[in-house]
């Protein structure tokens, strides 16, 4: 019994860290796109 325990908040964490990786990707990937963006829009400007 203990170790359905275990295993059933193995499995849990496991999630629960693939989705809080997964919300820490998109942030950082949309960080990134608005940077870039903010780079092509200041190269427009000097142009």
């Amino acid at each position: 019994m203990k170790i359905d325990i275990m295993h059933a908040l193995y499995i849990v964490s496991m999630i629960l860290l693939a989705f809080v990786s997964a919300i820490v990707i998109t942030k950082t990937l949309s960080k990134w796109l608005k940077l870039d963006e903010k780079e092509k829009d200041e190269e427009e400007d000097d142009a």
